[in-house]
């Protein structure tokens, strides 16, 4: 039985992990095994795979020099992160960010916000749950799968949701930032009062900062799923005695956690056409801003983009004890906005801890070396990805120059990016 996966869940490249090894993972000569589409729930059922055989090193032949990739216009249309509790984080994100279960993709019969399938022994083996961040369809996707057909390595999805979730339980108890919170999902309100009551009411833990851009404060509540999945959710506006306000501090990134591309009244303006109205007070609706990621070498990360994609700008900076690259994306919803894309690798001590955001990144690399290579096979980790749409190239393009550069050259960390062709 074929799972049934929409342009935005099938398995393309590029991909994007850190490449160091963690110590104690499979080493690069074992066996791999491939995972092929076709197999995944047959495979589920009976406990067996076919073994990878040969490997495509001039699938798509010699790259060659294309104009289109020097002009190309990226655009991002969504964000995926595994989750072992599907149905958790996106009760959280309708709870906490106003999202809203995705209402288009289905086939007329299919709910499109529930995926399910690979049923063995009454339990679905794959699960996806899709949400929809912003509105006025100038929006994004949320999604939020969970494979149990595809590998995750000794330590699984599950595993490393159970660790995050603690580490930000402890955050929120001692009011000190951990730095898998660089992993987060940026919204904006314009003004953050209602949310902080709604979340204070409800119990909801959460650490609360104040930034500066040009001498305008800008508010943010740090908030951490069930799995341990963060979000930031921003304002210029917060009224007093609602929660206790700290400015973030140089271990923090300050200048990672506020707006850099628009200010207060153009965020404002975008936040109306998204909504409606003129009245902002007692309002719980957000929309994306920003995704941040934490890596463990910012200079993989430029030289990826700058390799591969070398229409992308891509900005080099620091801020505290942060060294950053960030990027502006095109909102594949909405041509005349930007998403800000950042890469924090903190450099800051945060004390004694069983895995660092390094060991996450170079275990899900391990996971990649075992189970999969250029155009073959798949990871659950795989499913920690940005959805990038390109406007100008065909994809082979790109695919002849990832398939000449070894799959796709030294990657910046953590996540992955998966281009398809914007349809006009």
């Amino acid at each position: 039985m074929q799972p049934k996966l929409d342009d935005d869940e099938e398995a393309s490249t590029p991909r994007m992990d850190e490449a160091s090894p963690l110590q104690g993972a499979p080493p690069r000569g074992a066996k791999r095994v491939s995972y092929l589409v076709p197999a995944l729930c047959a495979a589920a059922a009976v406990g067996a795979v076919a073994r990878r055989t040969t490997a495509s090193a001039a699938l798509y032949g010699q790259a060659s020099a294309a104009p289109c990739t020097d002009v190309e216009k990226l655009e991002i249309s969504k964000y995926t992160i595994t989750s072992s509790q599907p149905t958790a984080d996106a009760a959280f994100a309708q709870r906490v960010l106003g999202s809203v279960d995705q209402s288009y993709g289905g086939d007329g019969s299919d709910d499109p916000a529930v995926y399910e399938d690979c049923l063995v022994d009454g339990k679905y083996k794959m699960r996806i749950r899709k949400q929809t961040i912003g509105g006025g369809g100038h929006t994004m996707d949320l999604h939020f799968p969970y494979s149990q057909v595809t590998p995750h390595g000794p330590l699984t999805v599950q595993y490393w949701d159970k660790y995050q979730a603690n580490l930000n339980k402890e955050s929120f108890a001692t009011d000190v930032f951990n730095p898998f919170m660089h992993y987060s999902l940026v919204m904006y309100t314009p003004d953050l009062s209602y949310i902080a009551r709604k979340l204070t009411n409800e119990g909801e833990p959460f650490l609360a900062r104040r930034g500066f851009v040009n001498g305008q404060a800008y508010y943010t509540l740090v908030v951490g799923s069930p799995t341990g999945k963060v979000y930031e959710i921003t304002s210029p506006r917060l009224d007093e005695g609602i929660v206790s306000v700290k400015d973030w501090s140089a271990a923090e990134c300050p200048a990672c956690h506020v707006p850099r591309t628009y200010n207060k009244d153009q965020l404002d303006a975008w936040w109306y056409d998204n909504f409606g109205g003129d009245n902002f007070v007692e309002r719980e609706e957000t929309t994306p801003i920003r995704v941040s990621i934490a890596v463990s070498s910012v200079d993989k990360v430029q030289r990826y983009w700058a390799t591969h994609f070398p229409a992308l700008e891509v900005s080099v900076w620091e801020s505290g004890t942060a060294k950053v690259a960030s990027a502006n994306f095109h909102l594949a919803s909405h041509d005349k906005m930007s998403i800000e894309l950042e890469w924090v690798e903190n450099g800051h001590d945060f004390g004694p801890m069983k895995h660092t955001v390094s060991d996450f990144v170079a275990y899900q690399e391990s996971v990649k070396e075992e189970y999969a290579g250029p155009n073959i096979g798949w990871t659950a980790w795989y499913d920690r990805h940005l959805g990038v749409a390109i406007t100008a190239c065909p994809l082979d393009e790109y695919m002849k120059a990832w398939d000449a550069a070894g799959g796709g050259g030294p990657p910046p960390g953590g996540a992955r990016a998966r281009a398809r062709r914007r349809r006009r």
